[in-house]
């Protein structure tokens, strides 16, 4: 009799992230780690750092990783979007994005600031009226104030910073609020196929009329700071990217060996790419090759670092404070090398202490009944025999499982999947 093998399925990339063991939360960790490397130099040596052709060029690690965060939001924010109603959307977004840095600022506010009068590096005394302005201008991510009593003043970064990361968060948010439109207004949500491409391109043109018509025309035009019109032009395509990618996620297959080295290449490119930016403006033709790399990349991996605790948050929104604080303590004599390894160690520790604390308990929050808006079973008589269940179908296209790497699906009735 003939022998019939069995056609080995490969799965698509929706499968690998959604429901299947992936390692994009160790390369968020990599990412962030990334972003440590690049700031260091400066936090460290400030101004000598021009002096170190190869040290001036580390700075492209945090570019790279800034670059490749709003990928990888791009396509995760949009499955969450696409699997919640528009409530439930926003709270979970909230409560990922601001209780961790909340935290943050009142660790910057209770050791940073009193530390930096202590050791002779603020420009004024302990006041509340500072402290309270300092959380009072930063809690919303819209006007950032960066010094904290006047400091860390006399330190080698020549501007009093006690976080100089977290200026993208505001980019970060401001993408969750465009996917509304996109996801919650029914028309647009029915011919998704056209309108998130038809984002990407808006995103894509943005940048390129801020390139080549000019920022201060355009600032005119939006009535923005340049500051903001450039970072919300160089950043916003990536994000889209990630989320066209999503649309494409269940045409997409994941094959072993192919599919890892096509991701290897991808990424180096996008890493490549971006360090070539100022001597030839390519970087943002490569945001789908850069999403489809990291994503990919992240999938193909079984690397398990990360599945539990996500730490990359808070290494991203501690590392600048943590090392200010080094440098307060005299780390400076230690060297670049011995600081890199400082920063690396204890923003590591500070990061799983917020994760544990505050990011993981709000994400919980997230999930809570009154959130997802799934209702409570109500209490079986107790005189009532229980009778046995069915199990529901899952409806097509819903997550098998959900560890940390994984949106969470929607606790209510969601729309056919993407084709």
């Amino acid at each position: 009799m003939p022998h019939h093998h069995a056609v080995r399925r490969y799965p698509t990339l929706y499968e690998a992230v959604f429901e299947r063991a992936n390692s994009l939360n160790f390369l968020r960790l990599v990412l962030a780690s990334f972003v440590i490397l690049s700031h260091t130099p400066y936090i460290v040596m400030g101004a000598k750092v021009d002096a170190h052709p190869l040290l001036h060029e580390f700075y492209v690690f945090g570019d790279f990783a800034v670059n490749a965060f709003f990928c990888i939001s791009g396509f995760l924010i949009a499955h969450s979007a696409y699997r919640s109603g528009a409530g439930s959307y926003l709270v979970k977004r909230v409560l990922r994005i601001f209780p961790g840095f909340w935290a943050s600022l009142l660790f910057v506010v209770a050791i940073g600031g009193p530390l930096s009068i202590l050791t002779g590096h603020a420009a004024t005394g302990w006041n509340w009226a500072d402290a309270i302005s300092y959380i009072r201008r930063n809690y919303d991510l819209m006007a950032l104030q960066y010094p904290l009593f006047g400091g860390p003043a006399n330190v080698p970064f020549d501007s009093p910073s006690w976080n100089g990361s977290v200026w993208t968060l505001e980019y970060e948010f401001f993408c969750y609020l465009l996917l509304l439109p996109l996801f919650y207004l029914p028309f647009v949500r029915k011919h998704l196929k056209v309108f998130i491409p038809l984002a990407y391109a808006i995103s894509l043109s943005y940048y390129l009329c801020n390139q080549y018509l000019g920022y201060d025309f355009m600032s005119q035009a939006f009535g923005m700071h340049p500051r903001d019109l450039n970072a919300s032009a160089r950043l916003y395509p990536f994000f889209f990217a990630g989320s066209l990618l999503y649309m494409l996620s269940r045409r997409i297959k994941i094959y072993p060996i192919i599919s890892a080295v096509a991701a290897v290449v991808c990424t180096a490119a996008g890493f490549y790419f971006t360090w070539l930016v100022p001597h030839a403006n390519i970087m943002q033709w490569t945001q789908l090759i850069l999403a489809y790399g990291v994503i990919t990349l992240g999938c193909v991996m079984n690397i398990p670092l990360g599945r539990t605790n996500d730490i990359s948050y808070g290494v991203y929104v501690y590392a600048w404070p943590v090392q200010q604080i080094l440098v307060l303590l005299g780390s400076v004599s230690l060297g670049l090398a011995a600081n890199i390894v400082l920063d690396v160690v204890l923003t590591f520790g500070v990061a799983w202490l917020s994760w544990k604390l505050v990011e993981k308990p709000a994400m919980n929050l997230a999930r809570h009944p009154v959130v997802t808006g799934a209702k409570r079973a109500a209490p079986q008589s107790a005189a009532a025999p229980c009778a046995p269940k069915t199990p529901e179908p899952e409806p097509q296209g819903t997550p098998a499982t959900a560890d940390t790497n994984r949106v969470k699906p929607a606790a209510h009735p969601v729309l056919p999947p993407i084709r």
